[in-house]
Order: structure tokens, then sequence, then C-alpha cells
């Protein structure tokens, strides 16, 4: 899904202000969608443009104006469709996996090391997810909360496999001598 379609997905629920929308997509895209921060208000004047959303603008006494965005007849079925669409599977890319192919390359402390930030990255992540936890409980949908559950469980195991590799590492420089 592009980023549209999931900003209308969160339109279809509530209006929202682009705040609201950023703090929505932190929580339960960023972690698997690649999709960044920065499109976020690119994509809301051009689906205002194209009728999808409507802005409306709240006045508040000693705070800025908040700026809030509610979906269309047309940008719902635009959300609709772009959920109903095909979708052809998606091949992970993985940098980690592209350089540990090549780490014989390296000496052994530096493929430790960068396993190591790897693993540290991975748990920095984790622990972002973690913390939403008691937000994805309070907000999230059935379906919502299953997606939740399995980017926990991702970085759960991405963990524990990158930590096992780091344990080989170690073991297999003893045994050669490195």
């Amino acid at each position: 899904m592009d980023v549209q379609s999931v900003l209308l997905g969160f339109l279809m629920k509530k209006s929202m202000t682009g705040y609201d929308l950023k703090k929505a997509f932190s929580i339960s895209f960023l972690f698997f969608s690649g999709l960044s921060y920065g499109s976020i208000y690119p994509a809301l004047r051009k689906m205002e443009n194209q009728g999808m959303i409507s802005k409306r603008l709240e006045i508040q006494d000693g705070a800025p104006n908040r700026k809030v965005y509610t979906i269309t007849e047309a940008g719902k079925r635009a959300f609709l469709d772009s959920l109903r669409s095909p979708f052809a599977f998606e091949l992970p890319k993985s940098t980690f996996l592209m350089r540990l192919f090549f780490f014989a390359h390296l000496p052994p402390e530096e493929r430790r090391a960068f396993a190591r930030q790897h693993l540290d990255s991975i748990e920095q992540l984790r622990a972002q997810l973690e913390s939403a936890r008691p937000e994805v409980e309070a907000h999230a949908d059935r379906f919502q909360y299953l997606c939740f559950q399995f980017g926990l469980r991702f970085y759960r195991d991405m963990s524990g496999y990158v930590s096992e590799l780091i344990d080989t590492l170690g073991v297999e420089e003893i045994e050669n001598g490195e």
C-alpha cells in the first residue's frame, strides 16, 4: 500500500489532524512499511486536491490552529479499491544478509562487531514497538493487533537468529584459531 492508502485507512475510522496521523503512523506502520514521515503532508495535500479528503481549520485559543482531515466518499472508494487490489509477493530486502554473505572477507573482530551492531538496531526497534503496546492495546482493532503481534514476533525471531549467529561466529573463530 502507498502512503495515500495508509492515510485514507486511518481516516476511515475518524477525522484526524496531521499530528494525529503522524502519531498513528509511527505506532502502527513505521516498523514494517518503509514509508516515511516526510511523505505524509505532501500526500495529504495531493489527496485534498483530488477530493479524497477535506480539511477543516479548528481555531484554538492559546494554541496553534489545527487542520483536521476527513475522508470523503471518493476517498472511501479509493481506499477500498486499494485494499481490494491484487498484490504481488514482495521479497524481503536485507542489507545485513547481503553483507553476511561476504563475511569471509572481513577479519573476525569486524564480523562480530557488525553483527552486534545489527543486533543492537533490532533490539532498539523491538523496544520501540514494545513501548507502543499500551497504545495499541487501547485503540487497535483485532486485525491491527494481529499486525502488531506479527511485528513483535518478527523482531524477536530476528533478534534470536542474530544472537545465535554471534555465538556461532565466536565458536568458529575459536575452532579456527582466529
